[in-house]
């Protein structure tokens, strides 16, 4: 032993005691006791299921002018002989200390239990690859969550973390708001990592207030770490519950040149429609119903759209959705290939205000947009198709015309029976 480090032991034994003024005392029996490795020791928790927090290389709280670092009601995994380094408590012990042997052979296994830990901070202090996997060990992949302090997302510390984390399929969640807990803290950047399931809950609720960068980069984050299966569940629910926005949420993914997290996470139609696909637009109602416009143009050079089960392929049933970004929304213009017009609702309604669809070249106002709102209907996938200026869904005639096809329309008033008002995306055939 060199005298550096006999002198350090001197100063740690010669310490005052915790301060248990400030900082609550959880009575932990190793806080002053140097680390004892392989020794028969009581872990953590004893009684309780999880341990609330620890605080690796954490301190206790220490005040300052720019705001408080660390915490007072946490365990803090630090050196056998360190002691608080600044502070009103400088050169105390540190309060609720967990040891570790040095910042090199940082493993706590014989103090805290596998994976028993909620919370895990660390604050601006070297995150070696031992460290890395001991938070990984400590902290629980179902309910808890790691948070740091003051580093940048392509650190090496961080890659360390990451590493660690993803193979307990917990990942890194961008734009993650802090509780009330974290509150009076220093002003440090933070990353969050948490568990599958809050981030798809993150992830969720980001899609449903319509906060698509925050969305984006989530999924992003996701992605590339192993997480993808994770984007997939979310889009299921969503579709699951006929979110409209998920339809925002993978045009954004698509724009931002993550077209892979739509290929491989949402129902190929989603593919189709972004990358700007002859498709065929198909009653899920009436069995291979396609939709179609009149080969017949009237005097305004305008066409009706009709369904038909008559026919097969080629360009009569092709149809091109051409995104748009308008109102931090996605929304379409729908392109019959046959005769490039853009289909619409017409200017008047009928007795019970449905309008008739129409194709036709002229762009220049809002009948012209719909919107698309995807949902699970059994095995499938469908899209309920709205017209951005009347409101009013897509339906097919009930009655056939003498040739066997049905009306387009725009729908007013309620769905009384959805099943009507569903159609699918198929990829067009010659």
């Amino acid at each position: 032993m060199d005298l550096i480090d006999k002198k350090s032991i001197e100063e740690w034994e010669d310490a005052d005691r915790p301060n248990y003024f400030s900082n609550e005392n959880l009575k932990y029996p190793y806080s002053e006791l140097p680390f004892y490795d392989q020794y028969h020791l009581v872990k953590i928790p004893t009684k309780d299921e999880f341990v609330e927090h620890v605080d690796y290389w954490g301190e206790g709280r220490i005040p300052t002018n720019d705001g408080d670092s660390g915490f007072r009601d946490c365990y803090n995994v630090n050196r056998q002989y360190q002691c608080v380094s600044n502070g009103p408590d400088r050169d105390c012990k540190i309060p609720n200390r967990i040891p570790v042997y040095d910042e090199n052979a940082c493993d706590t296994s014989s103090y805290i239990k596998n994976h028993t830990v909620k919370l895990v901070t660390l604050m601006s202090a070297p995150i070696i690859e031992a460290c890395a996997r001991d938070i990984a060990r400590i902290v629980n992949p179902v309910v808890g969550s790691v948070v740091v302090f003051g580093f940048e997302i392509d650190s090496p510390d961080i890659r360390r973390l990451v590493k660690e984390l993803s193979a307990i399929s917990m990942y890194y969640c961008p734009g993650y708001v802090l509780s009330d807990y974290f509150d009076g803290l220093m002003t440090f950047s933070h990353m969050a990592f948490l568990s599958s399931e809050n981030i798809e809950k993150e992830l969720y609720n980001a899609i449903t207030a319509g906060k698509m960068d925050t969305a984006v980069a989530i999924a992003k984050s996701l992605h590339r770490t192993g997480g993808s299966s994770n984007i997939a569940k979310v889009v299921n629910k969503a579709l699951n519950g006929g979110l409209e926005s998920i339809m925002t949420f993978a045009y954004k993914l698509w724009d931002s040149g993550e077209k892979d997290i739509v290929t491989k996470n949402f129902p190929t139609a989603f593919k189709w429609i972004f990358n700007e696909d002859e498709i065929e637009i198909v009653s899920n109602h009436y069995e291979n119903t396609k939709l179609k416009l009149d080969p017949t143009n009237d005097e305004w050079h305008n066409r009706l759209a009709y369904g038909t089960d008559r026919g097969n392929g080629g360009t009569t049933f092709s149809w091109v959705m051409l995104p748009i970004w308008k109102d931090d929304k996605v929304i379409f213009k729908l392109k019959n290939i046959e005769y490039n017009m853009h289909l619409r609702l017409d200017i008047h309604d009928n007795s019970a205000g449905d309008r008739k669809g129409w194709g036709s070249q002229n762009l220049d106002d809002v009948r012209y947009n719909w919107k698309l709102v995807p949902m699970n209907h059994g095995y499938k996938v469908v899209f309920i198709i709205v017209n951005c200026q009347y409101d009013q869904t897509l339906k097919l005639d009930n009655n056939v015309d003498k040739y066997g096809d049905r009306q387009l329309w725009g729908h007013n008033g309620m769905y009384y029976d959805i099943e009507n008002f569903m159609w699918l995306v198929n990829k067009s055939t010659d």
